[in-house]
């Protein structure tokens, strides 16, 4: 069992690095009060955040992991340092800048031309909702290279005023200018502009902005291929968005982004969790010489991993009925709850994925994620469009499910080749597979049947295989064990 350090870690990892999707889950409420926002401005807020985050993307040029992964190597002098935050945040500026004049330029025919008759516009939240990418963007690299610095009192600090002024501006904004997106774009924006403004005052005082060339060619070299990836991993993520945007209309885009969001409590511990096992694993490896092959102490993490997905997902399904009505009033939004099954399916399937990515990351095979991103994009961009077509918003969902099962097979086909894979079948492939089954099965021959009594029978299920196979692991004596280490 992992010990209480272990526990520690993953808390301290979850809470700062996930504020941003903690404002996305405290916010629900508000964006579901159908006094305040319709269903359809919903649909069109998903949008346009989606939109920032790609422009967060584009505009930083994947330069925020160059400037966390290599401070290291920059470290050793102040002059060093000087020319390697000041040659990243000028480029990320300027890039940034010429990026955002393009957008400016050609976003609002693009949208025009893609669709056509739809109540969207590149002005002016299409526009506010870029320029917040440009400065999230910034303030990401900022933060990147806080924790490399190791400095967490300004990581901490800048992330909490992030995180409040969203919440303040976004939530006043609907109550006084209600059924309007005045509130939640400006409250993004707001947020971004003080993070931005921090950011850079540190930017200029630790660098005075010096620019040396040689840092630059080595900025592009090695971020090209991270930078595709981003885009990549966006285009796998959020696509379906825009498919079901001009396909169906702005309340399926509400309905199906409000059903992902209910599912964004298991990312949270799934992100939290991995950040802490990661560390633990690495250590393992390095400790027995850096040979490419699992054992039965990685196993033990990824099975507590296993464990606790399992068994939070039915937990988390059964509680969506009883709080949503409590918290959310937009009848409407209901209607998410139908697509939640195939949804925590592929939830189901990440403890594979972060399983395989492991030994990608430590093992420095990194040249195989644009790969698979690359193939499961185009696979996303086919089945979605097609199962749309063919069974509309429902079609959306299985194409969600059916991507991150290819992502885990094409995963699991690269690392193969170069790390050797010990697992226990029973508890890492069968327990979380039999209950992916039980999910897929509701959707397809139970959806009739009740959904409190149905995800009862699911947890009776999904605790007799954990006490059959975890029975060693959830014995008091090995718990309390754990916890004193």
């Amino acid at each position: 069992m992992p010990s209480k350090s272990f526990i520690k870690s993953s808390f301290i990892y979850t809470v700062v690095g996930s504020l941003p999707l903690a404002t996305s889950i405290l916010l629900l409420p508000f964006y579901g009060n159908s006094s305040l926002l319709s269903t359809a401005d919903f649909g069109l807020l998903a949008i346009y955040i989606i939109l920032s985050e790609l422009a967060k993307i584009l505009f930083t040029f994947s330069a925020d992991s160059f400037l966390g992964f290599n401070y290291i190597h920059y470290n050793n002098s102040k002059s060093n340092l000087q020319r390697f935050i000041g040659t990243t945040s000028v480029f990320m500026l300027v890039y940034g800048v010429l990026m955002l004049l393009l957008f400016c330029v050609l976003g609002g025919s693009a949208i025009k031309l893609l669709y056509p008759g739809k109540n969207i516009s590149f002005y002016p939240f299409g526009f506010l909702s870029v320029l917040t990418g440009l400065l999230n963007g910034i303030f990401k690299a900022y933060s990147t290279l806080m924790i490399y610095r190791e400095k967490p009192a300004p990581f901490l600090w800048s992330n909490i005023i992030h995180f409040t002024l969203v919440l303040a501006v976004s939530i006043t904004g609907l109550y006084l200018y209600p059924q309007t997106l005045l509130g939640p774009i400006w409250g993004r924006f707001v947020g971004a502009i003080a993070t931005f403004l921090w950011s850079l005052t540190y930017f200029v005082s630790a660098s005075r902005f010096r620019v040396d060339f040689n840092i630059l060619k080595k900025l592009l070299s090695y971020s090209a291929p991270l930078y595709l990836f981003g885009i990549l991993y966006w285009i796998v993520s959020n696509i379906d968005r825009y498919f079901i945007l001009g396909l169906l209309s702005e309340k399926d885009v509400a309905i199906f982004d409000f059903a992902v969001k209910l599912t964004l409590a298991i990312e949270f511990l799934q992100n939290g969790l991995s950040s802490a096992i990661y560390p633990k694993i690495f250590q393992i490896w390095k400790k027995n010489d850096d040979v490419p092959h699992g054992n039965v102490e990685i196993n033990r993490f990824f099975h507590v991993f296993a464990l606790i997905t399992v068994v939070g997902i039915p937990v988390l399904y059964l509680s969506v009925p009883l709080l949503v009505p409590l918290l959310v009033n937009n009848s409407e939004l209901y209607a998410s709850f139908n697509l939640l099954p195939l949804l925590f399916a592929g939830m189901v399937s990440r403890i594979w994925y972060y399983y395989l990515v492991a030994p990608i990351y430590y093992f420095k095979q990194t040249k195989v994620m644009p790969l698979v991103f690359g193939f499961a994009a185009i696979f996303q961009i086919a089945s979605t469009y097609i199962l749309i077509q063919l069974n509309g918003i429902d079609g959306a969902v299985w194409a969600n499910l059916l991507t991150k099962l290819f992502q885990v097979f094409l995963l699991y086909l690269f690392v193969r080749r170069f790390y050797t894979l010990r697992v226990n079948v029973k508890k890492l492939i069968v327990f979380p597979a039999v209950y992916m089954m039980l999910l897929i099965a509701a959707e397809i021959f139970l959806k009739p049947v009740n959904i409190y009594l149905l995800n009862l029978i699911h947890i009776v299920i999904i605790t007799v295989l954990a006490y059959s196979f975890f029975r060693n692991e959830l014995k008091w004596e090995n718990i309390r064990t754990a916890l004193k280490k």
